[in-house]
């Protein structure tokens, strides 16, 4: 592992009043000398970023350096992008010098005094505090000024709900080495030797007086003597309120000077509570009971700095090298994972993500996992993205008798498959990925590799979400009906980030048995993942976007807002942020939703799909009144800038009419289109089905006719604008969204009635209906008195897209 070094690069030009052996930049005032010291690079801090393993410090306004005893002038008005400072002194400085920064701790000829303490600066360590030292005897070259201490990286933040502001850090060894008061100096070295025995001088105090959060971590640095602390040291926080916690280091260590030690995050939970630190490297410092490592990395190899990695249960972040630290309960945690920062994309394997490793296969070292390198690979416009959102696939066996009604779900899934890979196939400058929400097969465990198989072939990364029907129904618990799944896509509860979106992906459903299957379940979240999530989202600041996936929906379905198990919670954090949209499926029907801003969540989108391949029971074009399709977002400048529904073209599936030949399909005459050879044709143009479709209209005459034009808008939600409908010859009337929740969507009922009237063990409700049953809905409707003509319905979405549809009767 590489050390951190604080540098500074200086030229030194000695420029004494008399002397000419250079051309000076400045002329030194009779009786004066000036100290030219050069610097390299352009930024103005104290301490600047790490840079090739590397932080630099540079000059400041009011720096002052110590010659021979003598201190310059302070420096003052630096230019912004100055590359040097001239230091003034005044009086004549005779070789050899011996350089000393900041001035103010000379106290003689071979003695230097280091203050008990400092004070918190954001991002470093503050002015004055950090001594530099060298010595010039006049000779060719340059000297270079050297740190002489080295440096503690802090970062801690507050426990979750406990508001707290961080007084001080006091740093002690633990055998009470010297750390303040007089040292003895050694120029050439350079080098400090302890020369006090004082008590007053054991112990550095760091005054903070900063807040401290649960989602950001407060860094602190505090600049300590370097030099062996046999029995290590111990770190002391303390907060407003006189409470404190203590983190120990009992084994030898040594400080190098110039060198950052950076501690691993701690969270700020007072007395009694006392953490050990056992390091594993010398860089870095680690609380007692650390047993997992590894790095995340670039596909170069270099370390990836904050990058959040997690075990199931907690989340921690990279430090500087990329190394991260956990303390795990390996009896219950299968994964390590790594939350992709945004700029970042994991490999795939067959259509996957391995953003995850399994811990049981990671080489385990007196006691400690040594997890291989999670690496990630730069993508290309990081800001533009692509995501196919897809939800219920659900296969049955083809010998299942609910599956024999219509069409195989499998054979739907295939061409489901077909058109997610041309669909993505006309894309290109942009990353491409799919979230699955859910029911990847239907509680047939063999089927979750049919899925995978299909996953292979779409020419992009897929991350999936667990449903109730991808548990194991023969399994005992929860835990133990999600193997299957883990087993084949990794973790359940996990997160990724692509610009400035955070994509949270988790498991909302408790599963349980009932009649000797695991096959019931309480809708939420359970106390662990309730907790992963608190974890995870402390460290995406507030102005991010959320798109927390699950398979049921977490917020508002259309019967009305969903009551599930730490709702409250979830509901609360998500709310904190700037934008938040909860993705699901599970219901099989489209509904998407805005709470008002006198709402109860304001501003919070709902996106529920319905099932991606079709009708349940009968696999076929519809789920209540939408086609089979996906809804595809598109994310430009790093955050959501819109979305749409792509409806499926393809059907390659055979009629099977429960495997009987004298059993046939509906007439579909509600259906907007006929397959060719396989292909979605539209019955008034030929055209083959494409996004240009959004809506279907029905007439005000014929089987469903009630002198009324209906048009159900599939993806319509309270932004959209009202759809209009125009008579041929006439003017714009505007709709209205229908309420009335005996009204159905008539291409469904079409099918749905068909089937229940030829098919007494479909299982089904008693009139397989689609039922509207709360508003809004996506149904509009106009009175057309009309007995033959044509008319147009016009809508306009969120984003200024206006579709229309022309229906003649």
């Amino acid at each position: 592992m590489k050390r951190i070094c604080i540098i500074i690069s200086c030229a030194v030009a000695l420029v004494l009043s008399g002397c000419r052996a250079a051309e000076p930049e400045q002329p030194a005032p009779e009786g004066k000398t000036v100290l030219t010291i050069g610097l390299s690079g352009a930024v103005r801090t104290v301490m600047g970023p790490v840079v090739n393993d590397e932080r630099k410090v540079f000059w400041t306004d009011g720096d002052q350096v110590c010659v021979n005893g003598i201190a310059s002038a302070p420096l003052a008005d630096l230019p912004a992008e100055a590359e040097k400072a001239d230091f003034t002194f005044s009086s004549s400085l005779e070789t050899p010098y011996n350089i000393l920064y900041p001035a103010s701790f000379y106290k003689n000829a071979t003695t230097v005094t280091l203050p008990s303490s400092q004070s918190f600066a954001a991002g470093s360590f503050a002015t004055n505090t950090l001594p530099l030292a060298a010595r010039y005897t006049g000779d060719a070259g340059t000297p270079q000024l050297e740190s002489i201490a080295s440096v503690i990286g802090l970062s801690i933040k507050q426990a979750a709900g406990a508001a707290r502001t961080l007084s001080s850090v006091t740093f002690k060894g633990n055998l009470e080495e010297q750390v303040c008061g007089d040292f003895t100096i050694d120029y050439g070295k350079p080098s400090l030797t302890g020369a006090s025995t004082a008590t007053d001088d054991k112990t550095v105090t760091l005054t903070v007086g900063q807040p401290l959060s649960d989602s950001a971590p407060l860094e602190v640095y505090l600049v300590v003597p370097s030099g062996t602390y046999s029995k290590g040291f111990t770190v002391t926080f303390t907060d407003d309120g006189g409470r404190v916690m203590k983190a120990t280091k009992k084994t030898v260590t040594e400080l190098s000077r110039g060198e950052v030690l950076t501690m691993a995050e701690l969270t700020f939970r007072p007395a009694p509570l006392a953490v050990e630190l056992q390091p594993l490297t010398q860089e870095v410092l680690l609380p007692d009971g650390i047993n997992v490592t590894g790095r995340v990395v670039d596909s170069e190899g270099n370390g990836l700095a904050d990058v959040v990695v997690s075990d199931g249960f907690q989340c921690t972040r990279t430090l500087f090298d990329g190394s991260y630290y956990l303390e795990s309960d390996e009896s219950a945690v299968r994964f390590i994972h790594v939350s992709s920062p945004s700029g970042y994309a994991p490999p795939v394997s067959n259509g996957l993500p391995l953003f995850y490793k399994k811990l049981a296969d990671q080489t385990k070292t007196a006691g400690v996992y040594h997890v291989a390198d999670f690496v990630l690979t730069a993508v290309d416009n990081p800001l533009r993205a692509t995501v196919f959102f897809t939800a219920d696939p659900q296969p049955r066996s083809t010998t299942a008798t609910l599956d024999n009604s219509a069409y195989h779900s499998l054979d739907c899934c295939s061409d489901l498959y077909l058109e997610l890979k041309e669909t993505r196939a006309a894309i290109s400058g942009r990353q491409v990925f799919g979230i699955c929400l859910g029911d990847l097969t239907h509680q047939n465990m063999s089927l979750l590799a049919n899925y995978a198989n299909g996953l292979k072939t779409l020419g992009y990364p897929t991350y999936n979400v667990i449903g109730n029907h991808d548990n194991d129904p023969s399994a005992a618990d929860d835990d133990a009906g999600a193997l299957p799944f883990e087993n084949r896509f990794g973790p359940r509860n996990y997160s990724f980030n692509v610009g400035n979106i955070h994509f949270v992906i988790v498991d909302n459903l408790i599963m349980h048995r009932e009649d000797n299957l695991l096959t019931a379940y309480d809708q939420g979240l359970s106390d662990q993942v309730w907790e992963w999530l608190k974890a995870d989202l402390s460290y995406v600041p507030k102005s991010k976007t959320i798109c927390i996936c699950a398979h049921s929906p977490m917020f508002k379905t259309r019967q009305g807002e969903r009551t599930a198990n730490h709702k409250s919670d979830y509901a609360a954090l998500l709310t904190k942020y700037a934008n938040v949209h909860a993705w699901a499926g599970h219901t099989h029907v489209t509904h998407n939703y805005v709470y008002p801003p006198d709402g109860l969540y304001p501003g919070l989108e709902v996106h529920t799909l319905a099932r991606s391949t079709g009708e349940l029971w009968t696999n076929e074009y519809l789920a209540e009144g939408t086609p089979r399709g996906f809804t595809i977002v598109e994310i430009e400048n790093g955050d959501i800038a819109s979305w749409r529904f792509h409806p499926q073209k393809y059907q390659n599936a055979s009629f099977v009419g429960r495997n009987n030949s004298s059993y046939s399909a509906p007439a579909y005459t509600s259906r907007d289109w006929n397959y060719v050879s396989g292909v979605a044709k539209m019955k008034d143009t030929g055209a083959t089905l494409d996004e240009s479709y959004q809506m279907h209209v029905y007439a005000p005459v014929g089987t469903y006719g009630d002198g009324k034009v209906y048009a159900n808008i599939f993806l319509w939600d309270n932004l959209w604008g009202t759809p209009t409908f125009t008579l041929a010859g006439g003017s714009p009337v505007e709709m209205t969204l229908v309420e009335d929740t005996n009204r159905y969507d008539f291409a469904n009922t079409e099918f749905r009635t068909y089937y229940k009237a030829v098919n007494s063990t479909l299982h089904a409700s008693a009139d397989y209906k689609a039922s509207i049953t709360d508003s809004p809905n996506t149904l509009f409707s106009v009175p057309c008195s009309a007995t033959s003509g044509s008319g147009t319905v016009s809508v306009t979405d969120r984003f200024g897209n206006t579709y229309t549809r022309t229906i003649s009767w």
